[in-house]
C-alpha cells in the first residue's frame, strides 16, 4: 500500500504530466484511472506491480539536469598556481610526536572467514578490544543474541500470516466457490482490466478461457481503444449483476511453479460469473475478447489479433 507521501507525490505529479499533454491517449486514461483510485481510496489504494512500474515510468521527472558553467580562465589559473603543502602550527621542532588516537568501534565484529595472518607483526603494547578481536565468550553471545533474534522474528512472521489467514475469503487453488455476493455492488473484488480482477484480500486473479486487449502497454491504439471498452463492459456486467461467483481453479503451470513469478506472474486463475454466466463467453460474444484455452501445464502464445 502507498503512503500518504507517495499518494500526495504521485497525484501531484500525474497533474503535471497531464498538464504538459507529452502523453499518449492510453498514458492519459492510464494516468486518469490511477488519480481517480487515489483520490476516492487515499492510502487505501492498491495497485499491481505492472501498473506500479508504468505509474513510476510515466511520473518521473525527465528534465534535464543543470549544465556546471566552468570558466576556463580561472581553471586555468588553478592550474599554473603551485601547490603548498600545508604544515601543521601545532608541530614545532624538538617536540616529541605524538600519534592521533583512532576512533575505534569496541563491537566491530572480524569476518570469521578470513584467516589471520601469521606473519603480521603486532604491538605488544596496543590496547585490546574485547568485542572485535576476542575469540572467547564475548563475540560468541553477542552471535548468538542476533540468532535468537531472527529466529523470533521469522516465527513471529509465520504465525502472523498464520492466523491472519483464518477466516480468509480466499479458499486454496481448486476449492471451488470464493465469493458469493447475493446483491447488487456487494462484490468482494476491484477490476483491474478486462480479465483481470483482484480479491479484497489482495490475491490477483487471471480469469481463464479468454484474452481482452491490453489497456495499459498495447501494441496499437486499436487495442487500447478496446482494451479500456473491455474493462468498462466488465465493470457495467458487475454493477448490474444481482448476484457475483467468483471460483479459483489450477492454472495451466508446470508442476511445482503454482503462486510463483513462473506460473502466470505468481498471479491465481479463475472464472468470474454474473447471474450464473460466464464473463469471458459475454465479452467474445460482444467481440470485446477472443478465446483462450490452455492445456493441462502450459499455454498457446496469446492471442492480440487487434492490431492487424
Amino acid at each position: 500500500m502507498l503512503s500518504e507521501q507517495d499518494i500526495a507525490y504521485f497525484r501531484r505529479r500525474i497533474d503535471e504530466v497531464l498538464q504538459s499533454g507529452h502523453v499518449t491517449k492510453w498514458q492519459r486514461q492510464f494516468l486518469s484511472d490511477i488519480r481517480d483510485k487515489m483520490a476516492r481510496y487515499g492510502v487505501r489504494t492498491r495497485v499491481s506491480e505492472k501498473q506500479f512500474a508504468i505509474l513510476k515510468r510515466l511520473t518521473q521527472d525527465q528534465s534535464p539536469a543543470p549544465k556546471l558553467e566552468v570558466v576556463l580562465s580561472e581553471v586555468a589559473a588553478a592550474l599554473r598556481q603551485p601547490r603548498q603543502r600545508q604544515v601543521s602550527n601545532s608541530y614545532s621542532i624538538g617536540a616529541p610526536f605524538e600519534r592521533a588516537s583512532r576512533n575505534r568501534n569496541p563491537f566491530r565484529l572480524r569476518n570469521p572467514l578470513r584467516p589471520r595472518n601469521p606473519f603480521r607483526l603486532r604491538n605488544p603494547f596496543r590496547p585490546r578490544y574485547p568485542f572485535c578481536y576476542a575469540s572467547g565468550a564475548g563475540r560468541d553471545s553477542l552471535l548468538i543474541v542476533i540468532g535468537f533474534i531472527l529466529f523470533v522474528g521469522l516465527l513471529g512472521s509465520f504465525f502472523g500470516r498464520t492466523v491472519d489467514g483464518v477466516g480468509s475469503a480466499e479458499p486454496q487453488v481448486g476449492s471451488g466457490v470464493v465469493a458469493n455476493a447475493p446483491s447488487r455492488g456487494s462484490a468482494n473484488f476491484t477490476i483491474t482490466d478486462g480479465d483481470t480482477i483482484r480479491l479484497n484480500n489482495g490475491t490477483r486473479v487471471r480469469l481463464i478461457g479468454f484474452n481482452t486487449p491490453e489497456k495499459f502497454e498495447p501494441l496499437c491504439s486499436n487495442e487500447a481503444k478496446l482494451g479500456n471498452r473491455a474493462s468498462e463492459r466488465l465493470q457495467e456486467l458487475v454493477g448490474r449483476a444481482n448476484t457475483t461467483n467468483v471460483s479459483l481453479v489450477a492454472c495451466s503451470c508446470k508442476p511445482g511453479t503454482e503462486g510463483t513469478k513462473k506460473c502466470n506472474y505468481g498471479r491465481s486463475c479463475g472464472k468470474l460469473e454474473v447471474d450464473g454466466r460466464d464473463v469471458g463467453q459475454i465479452l467474445i460474444d460482444e467481440g470485446l475478447a477472443v478465446p483462450f484455452v490452455c492445456g493441462a501445464t502450459g499455454c498457446p502464445p496469446t492471442p492480440r489479433p487487434w492490431c492487424g
